[in-house]
């Protein structure tokens, strides 16, 4: 904690990154995790997660097992407190009490960053925030305040991180379609298949029929000054990043499936086809690949550390040296492919 708190924030507010594929399956989760402890710990960047996904998978690999007991498990019997989630944010509201004005925000020392842990009663509310998206497409302020609640998190944080990620569940439903419309950027982690290739189009489709509406929606609005003040730009595409698939040949050497290594080579022209619109032309979206590390990555998760800092050795250890050297070059291309779409 006390690190986090020495480390000196390097923009005025912060650039708020969603991490979405509607294909499950595809690395985001250990993604999202890993690239906040390479820019927190690595290039004293001060980052907030917050576990969007009612799965909580995120929660589950940053929180050690004493604090995942302290946290979902620990009640205090005369307060009948609840816990300190993603759900205290979307909660009030739902009871019509406006938004919360204390975010549910925790330090994550392993990783040298700040979370908002997850919660499965999330998907309680989805159909909350899909009722109230016809009313805010039509100007009605319920509707609009409700589709606007992880814009109010964002205001709320901003100012105290030079980064918000968003980790997301594999859908285009109502919860992420209210991330989507909140955050400037997002990136697309990507299994090497045709089921994520597809997943693209679905992605730009959806985001840009959702901002026309939600323009046309606070266009309407009959009382303006009831809805938290929205002023953003369309969203941008960082970029995407690969998983690499394998198999062992014979001599037990790994390779890349050939299948997939056709799949891989179509995959830019893919990726400007259906987003071209989301990023300028000058931009490489392709932010890295993220090769096979063997069981390192379960092995973070299971000690709830970053994989470039995994506290194991034997044929960990250079698994962790190729994990260092992947995350590293994910953070210049990240730190590039931001300050270019940044620019003026």
């Amino acid at each position: 904690m006390e690190k986090a708190a020495r480390r000196k924030r390097t923009s005025k507010e912060a650039k708020t990154i969603c991490f979405f594929n509607n294909k499950g399956g595809v690395g985001k989760t250990t993604l999202v995790a890993n690239l906040a402890a390479e820019l927190s710990l690595n290039h004293d960047k001060k980052v907030l997660i917050i576990d969007a996904d009612p799965q909580c998978n995120l929660s589950q690999y940053v929180l050690t097992d004493d604090d995942f007991i302290n946290a979902y498990y620990s009640r205090d019997s005369e307060k009948d407190a609840e816990p300190e989630t993603i759900f205290s944010v979307i909660r009030p509201l739902s009871l019509g009490k406006g938004y919360n004005t204390k975010l549910p925000i925790r330090n994550i020392k392993e990783f040298g960053a700040d979370v908002i842990i997850g919660d499965p009663r999330l998907a309680l509310h989805e159909d909350l925030l899909a009722q109230d998206w016809r009313e805010a497409k039509a100007g009605g302020i319920r509707g609009l305040r409700t589709t606007l609640v992880f814009h109010n998190v964002i205001l709320q944080a901003r100012k105290d991180y030079d980064y918000i990620f968003f980790d997301m569940g594999p859908s285009l439903g109502a919860i992420n379609r209210a991330i989507l419309l909140a955050v400037d950027y997002f990136i697309v982690p990507m299994a090497i298949d045709i089921f994520s290739s597809w997943a693209l189009k679905n992605i730009g489709d959806a985001v840009k029929l959702w901002e026309k509406d939600l323009a046309y929606g606070l266009s309407n609005s009959e009382f303006p000054s009831e809805v938290p003040n929205f002023s953003k730009s369309n969203l941008k595409f960082v970029g995407y990043v690969t998983q690499q698939h394998k198999e062992r040949s014979r001599d037990g050497s790994a390779r890349i499936v050939e299948a997939y290594e056709e799949i891989s080579n179509k995959l830019p022209a893919v990726v400007k086809k259906q987003l071209n619109s989301f990023y300028p032309s000058s931009m490489n979206p392709h932010l890295g690949e993220i090769k096979h590390l063997a069981s390192l990555a379960p092995k973070s998760q299971t000690l709830h550390q970053p994989m470039i800092s995994v506290k194991a050795k034997g044929s960990f250890t250079v698994s962790r040296k190729q994990a260092r050297e992947i995350y590293q070059a994910l953070a210049l291309r990240f730190f590039e492919n931001i300050e270019l779409l940044a620019a003026p």
